[in-house]
C-alpha cells in the first residue's frame, strides 16, 4: 500500500471556478500584436478570365487581330499569370494557351507560308514521291514472292533513299518560303507596334525551323494522296490537284503539331534571350 495516505489528498474546492482560455483577440490586444493582413496587391486571375483569354489566344493564332481593349485585358491576364508563376504559385497550364506562338498578322504570315509551301511541294514532288512509293512496294513484293529477300531489301533501300532525298529537298524549299513570308508579316507587326523587335526575330526563327518540318509533312501527305489517286485509276490533272491539296494540308497539320509541342516557343524564347 502506498505510504501516502488517501486521506491526505484534499479535494478541489468547489468554490474555485475554471477560467476559460483567452481568445485570440484578447491575446493580440494584451501583447499589442497586429493580425496578419491579406496581401491586397497579390495578382489574381479568375477562372472566367482564363477561359476568355484562352479563347482569344486561339483566335489570334489563326490571325485574329484583337481590339485595343481586348489586347489590354489579355496582356493583363498573361502578366498576372507570369507574376503568380514567378512567385512560386500555381499557374493554369495549357500547351496551346498563353504561349509564344505567332498572333495577329504574324500568325497570318505563318499560316500563309505553310499553305503556300505545302501546295508548291505537293505540286512539284507529290507525284514523284507517290511513284517512288509504288515502285518500291512492287519491288519489295516481287522480291518476297520470288523468295529473294536480298532483292526485296535492296528495292526498299533504294526507294527509301530516293524518297528521303526528295523529302529533304522539300524541307529546304519550305524553309526558304516560310522564312520569307514570316519576315514580311513580322516586319508589318513590328512597325505597327504590336510586338518588339526581339519578338519578331524570335517568330522568324521559329517559323524557319518549322518550315522545314512542314515541308517534310507536305511531301509525305502529298505523296500518299497522289498514290491513292493513281491506284484509283486517275491520272493527269486530278492527281496534280490532289497532290497540291495534300501538300497544303500536310504542311498545316504538321505545323500545328510543331507549335502545340512547345518547340516553337522554345526556339523563340532562346532566340529572344540571345538578342536581349
Amino acid at each position: 500500500m502506498s505510504t501516502l495516505s488517501i486521506s491526505t489528498l484534499a479535494p478541489m474546492s468547489a468554490a474555485t471556478p475554471l477560467r476559460p482560455l483567452p481568445s485570440v483577440g484578447d491575446v493580440l490586444k494584451r501583447d499589442k500584436l497586429k493580425p496578419l493582413e491579406p496581401i491586397s496587391d497579390a495578382p489574381r486571375v479568375a477562372p472566367t478570365d482564363l477561359e476568355w483569354a484562352e479563347k482569344l489566344d486561339k483566335k489570334m493564332e489563326w490571325g485574329y487581330i484583337p481590339r485595343a481593349e481586348e489586347k489590354q485585358r489579355y496582356d493583363n491576364i498573361v502578366a498576372n499569370l507570369a507574376a503568380i508563376r514567378d512567385g512560386g504559385g500555381y499557374v493554369y497550364e495549357d500547351k496551346t494557351s498563353f504561349s509564344s506562338n505567332p498572333q495577329g498578322i504574324s500568325a497570318i504570315g505563318s499560316l500563309v507560308g505553310r499553305t503556300l509551301s505545302g501546295g508548291y511541294i505537293g505540286y512539284r514532288y507529290g507525284d514523284r514521291v507517290g511513284t517512288i512509293t509504288l515502285d518500291t512496294y512492287r519491288q519489295v513484293k516481287q522480291g518476297l514472292s520470288a523468295g529473294e529477300p536480298a532483292q526485296a531489301w535492296g528495292g526498299f533501300v533504294s526507294g527509301f533513299k530516293q524518297a528521303g532525298a526528295l523529302t529533304l529537298k522539300a524541307g529546304g524549299i519550305s524553309t526558304a518560303i516560310n522564312a520569307g513570308t514570316s519576315i514580311v508579316a513580322n516586319v508589318i507587326d513590328t512597325v505597327s507596334g504590336n510586338q518588339t523587335r526581339s519578338e519578331a526575330i524570335g517568330n522568324v526563327a521559329g517559323d524557319t525551323v518549322g518550315g522545314f518540318f512542314s515541308g517534310i509533312g507536305a511531301s509525305l501527305l502529298s505523296g500518299t494522296a497522289t498514290l491513292g489517286m493513281t491506284l484509283a485509276g486517275s491520272a493527269g490533272l486530278p492527281v496534280t490537284i490532289m497532290g497540291v491539296a495534300g501538300g497544303a494540308v500536310g504542311s498545316v497539320l504538321l505545323d500545328k503539331a510543331y507549335k502545340g509541342s512547345g518547340l516553337f516557343t522554345l526556339i523563340k524564347t532562346r532566340t529572344m534571350e540571345a538578342i536581349d
